[in-house]
């Protein structure tokens, strides 16, 4: 099927193309990668992997009553939380105020929602907000940036958190000591209580890191019912986890 342009528009990261094929909707940085992708007809459905990768934490608890998104991009999972929860309070903190706007205009991002155009740091430093879930997915010049690793900002994200909360970290593994190193810093907050999973196909690893352990029991009894409500493959989540997560190694 053959795709269309819909917007083109230069930014200090780089260009930006909003790019359209049937009822999917893309958002693309300038390094290539696919940043966002909507289904303009099925707004309840995540057709990027990399997004649904991102929701793994689903597997663990329950329905987050607040999130906070960091590095909205087209606001993908802002929108589909708001399908899927529509309780769920959210707010997408983006640096760039023109992506902001692309996903005011070509993404739907969800009214009931708040995005503000900030940098994130600034942003937890100033609010009270306790959140179920947040998930940091920033790149600077295809790189995650150095200061997401530094102490004062971890001690932030934690202590963000609700007691039960949960915080996924998507890293750029492009360097194998660099990844080790940030993954070092984030244990150091968190201390073992984390995850690793990679993403297929991209160089990104997911870092997931709980406040406090989360229950391991009934979890595979209660996967059916959570991936029907959530409409993910939770399953082939969980067995990634675990392959790429050996016991002794964090959670499991």
């Amino acid at each position: 099927m053959r795709s269309r342009i819909l917007h083109r528009e230069d930014s200090p990261q780089g260009p930006l193309l909003v790019e359209q094929t049937g009822t999917l909707r893309e958002l693309h940085f300038d390094n290539g990668i696919t940043q966002s992708v909507i289904d303009l007809e099925t707004p309840g459905r995540l057709p990027l992997a990399a997004n649904r990768a991102m929701l793994a934490h689903l597997l663990f608890g329950q329905r987050p009553r607040a999130v906070l998104l960091a590095g909205c991009g087209g606001g993908a999972i802002a929108r589909w939380f708001a399908v899927r929860s529509p309780t769920t309070r959210g707010t997408a903190v983006e640096l760039d105020p023109q992506v902001a706007s692309l996903a005011r205009r070509y993404f739907e991002f969800p009214p009931s929602w708040r995005l503000a155009v900030a940098d994130v740091r600034d942003h937890l430093a100033g609010t009270k907000s306790a959140y179920d879930f947040i998930l940091v997915d920033i790149e600077q010049h295809g790189r995650t940036p150095d200061w997401l690793a530094q102490p004062d900002f971890l001690v932030r994200c934690r202590d963000a958190l609700t007691p039960a909360g949960v915080i996924t970290f998507n890293l750029v593994a492009e360097q194998r000591e660099g990844f080790i190193n940030k993954l070092l810093a984030i244990r150091q907050v968190f201390g073992q209580r984390t995850l690793c999973l990679s993403i297929p196909g991209h160089d990104n690893v997911l870092v997931l890191a709980f406040r406090r352990r989360p229950a391991l029991a009934s979890l595979a009894q209660r996967l059916p019912a959570r991936m029907a409500h959530w409409g993910l493959e939770l399953d082939v989540l969980l067995k990634r986890l675990r392959r790429e997560n050996p016991p002794g190694s964090g959670i499991f």
